[in-house]
């Protein structure tokens, strides 16, 4: 089998979460050749094994063999896994750093500036300023705006683009939070605090990564590969199923809603009376729970976001315990969890999130998006809110046609300034020029008989 195909077998575990498969194989493919997302691939699956430090060095080597190729979407990539294992390893301050660095590089940013934007967070003595308030409020207007530009190029191949672009900021701004809000509970000098990394990470070898263990799945591949005299160790992994954060050993299911999202973890025989489920903004500790080997123990889950614990609940059922979390801010979670990786049950898309809630307090479509419903048109959602405008005049449509092409064909730094032009003076000036719009607020400017007014 080629080195490709192992490879394409990596990366089919990683979806599935298959984290130790994930790593075997992926580790056979990089001997051959060192591709940046098999990489990436890889640090995802590490870090799903509770190996930040690992996940760290393939994250950091990824971005090397990301800037020899060229590949500014896997720069990106690279700089959220590393975010995310320096948040693994608590190191708050390195986390938030390059995770702006891979939100940067998602709104068309060079891959290394002539000065670093992001520096401008240290202070004298070295430690990190940005705060979970800040970054909170700069998600909301980044959406905001994005929501602003995808309307604009509804029924483009660009809005695709808007709204991929809009799902990689997201998740990087999620953990962002997260990491800014847990830094914020430490003491004022705590060493996680100081920003220790930088924007170009050391280079170091490829190192071959092992699973956690051998499972009864091997492939024959893999054992093609492995002398006899080596299969005894097999024996020697003892590590327990519960020291890995990622992957509880019962399986998870997961919905949500704009305001709610409903949790089953599937464990079997639990006791309704012994049960005892403690609800925090950011996590549930539930004790016990019965795990697969007939253990009764505690679980705690940590949350992506923050809930309401007065307003969440839960339920016990033969076989699963359902949960009911009220979210404490309005949008959709990337995932439940707070490790950043994805769950077999993928979350449903922004835009049709809306017209599938899962339980009888989520809102209805009316609350969330009253205008925009999912379609099968090739032209993409429509926006009722336009009907009938839309057929008042050939002119706007040629103007609509015009805007689309002219983006299209924009160089990224040009769609930089179109987007900031454009949002900033809500949607009356259009700049293509990033050096002209980058240091100044673009002003709303009006057409003439018509008064600008800011809504609260």
């Amino acid at each position: 089998m080629s080195y490709a195909a192992v490879a394409q077998q990596g990366l089919k575990a990683v979806e599935e979460s298959d984290w130790n498969k994930a790593v075997e194989k992926l580790s056979e493919a990089l001997k051959s050749s060192q591709n940046p997302a098999w990489l990436i691939a890889r640090s995802k699956a590490l870090a799903g094994l509770g190996r930040p430090d690992a996940s760290l060095a393939d994250a950091d080597l990824a971005w090397h063999a990301a800037v020899q190729r060229s590949k500014r979407e896997l720069m990106a990539s690279a700089q959220y896994r590393r975010g995310v294992a320096y948040f693994q390893l608590k190191q708050y301050a390195n986390a938030d750093y390059c995770l702006l660095h891979c939100m940067r590089l998602t709104k068309g940013g060079p891959a290394v500036p002539r000065e670093d934007p992001c520096l401008r967070y240290v202070d004298g003595d070295g430690f990190w300023t940005r705060s979970a308030d800040e970054a909170t409020r700069a998600a909301q207007e980044e959406e905001a705006g994005k929501k602003k530009l995808s309307d604009a190029l509804a029924g483009s191949g660009e809005s695709d683009a808007v709204r991929a672009q809009m799902r990689e900021w997201r998740m990087a701004s999620t953990i962002a939070i997260q990491a800014l809000k847990a830094m914020e509970k430490l003491p004022a000098d705590d060493p996680a605090r100081k920003l220790t990394t930088t924007l170009i990470p050391e280079r170091k070898d490829l190192v071959n990564h092992a699973p956690d263990k051998v499972t009864s799945g091997e492939s024959a591949a893999t054992k093609e590969n492995v002398a006899p005299a080596k299969a005894a160790p097999a024996a020697a992994p003892a590590v327990p199923k519960a020291v890995d954060p990622n992957e509880p050993p019962f399986r998870m299911q997961d919905f949500q809603s704009d305001r709610n999202i409903s949790v089953s973890i599937f464990s079997k025989g639990v006791d309704k009376e012994k049960l005892q489920v403690q609800f925090s903004e950011t996590s549930v500790h539930l004790d016990p729970l019965v795990y697969s080997n007939g253990e009764q123990k505690e679980f705690h889950l940590n949350l992506w976001g923050e809930i309401d614990p007065s307003n969440s609940k839960y339920i016990v059922t033969p076989n699963k315990v359902e949960l009911t979390l009220a979210k404490k801010t309005l949008g959709k979670w990337p995932a439940v969890q707070s490790d950043g990786a994805p769950k077999k049950a993928p979350l449903p898309k922004p835009e049709v999130a809306a017209a599938v809630p899962v339980d009888s307090s989520a809102p209805k479509a009316a609350d969330t998006k009253p205008t925009v419903y999912p379609t099968s048109s090739r032209t993409g959602p429509k926006n009722w809110d336009q009907v009938g405008a839309e057929e008042n005049s050939d002119d706007e449509k040629d103007v609509n046609a015009f805007f689309k092409k002219l983006y299209k064909g924009a160089t990224p730094e040009q769609q930089r300034a179109m987007m900031k032009s454009f949002t900033e003076s809500n949607g009356t000036s259009l700049s293509t020029n990033w050096d002209d719009v980058k240091d100044k607020t673009v002003a709303t400017v009006p057409p003439d008989g018509v008064e600008a007014k800011k809504w609260d």
